[in-house]
C-alpha cells in the first residue's frame, strides 16, 4: 500500500537537525512501501533548500547534495493536476491553504494515507480519516 507525504516531512528526512521520531518512522516505511507525492512537493521542497542556502544555514553544497538525495529516494510524483473548484472546495471544508488542500486531495483520490508534520493539513488529514499515524 502506497501513501502521501508533504513536504514538512519529507525535507525533514534530509534534514537531521529537524528530524522527529514521527519523520523518521515514515522514512523507515519507504522500505516496504510505495510514496506518492504531488507535483507541488517537488517546488516546495526545492524551495526549503534554496531558502536554506540563502540564509547560509546550509551550504550551496549541501543543499544541492540534499536535492540530489532526495531525487534518488524513487517517489512517485502524480501528474494529475487537481481539479481547481474540488481544491477550493477541500481547503474550504478543512481549513486549509490551496497548497495543503493538494496533498489531502491527491490522498483522497488515491484512497490512501497521508504522512505530514504540518498541524493544520494534520488536523484536516484526520478528519478526513486518512492521517497515516506510525
Amino acid at each position: 500500500m502506497s501513501f502521501v507525504v508533504d513536504c514538512s516531512v519529507g525535507a525533514r528526512w534530509l534534514l537531521p537537525d529537524e528530524a522527529t521520531p514521527y519523520t523518521e518512522a515514515v522514512f523507515d516505511l519507504l522500505a516496504t512501501r510505495d510514496v506518492v507525492v504531488p507535483g507541488l512537493f517537488i517546488s516546495e521542497f526545492g524551495n526549503v533548500f534554496l531558502k536554506l542556502a540563502r540564509q547560509r544555514k546550509l551550504s550551496a553544497d549541501q543543499a544541492a547534495g540534499a536535492v540530489q538525495r532526495f531525487a534518488q529516494l524513487g517517489l512517485e510524483v502524480d501528474r494529475q493536476t487537481p481539479d481547481p473548484v474540488r481544491l477550493f472546495s477541500l481547503a474550504m471544508q478543512y481549513g486549509l491553504s490551496a497548497y495543503d488542500a493538494t496533498y489531502l486531495e491527491l490522498a483522497l483520490r488515491r484512497g490512501v494515507p497521508l504522512a505530514c508534520w504540518d498541524g493544520g493539513l494534520r488536523a484536516g488529514a484526520e478528519k478526513a480519516g486518512l492521517y497515516l499515524a506510525v
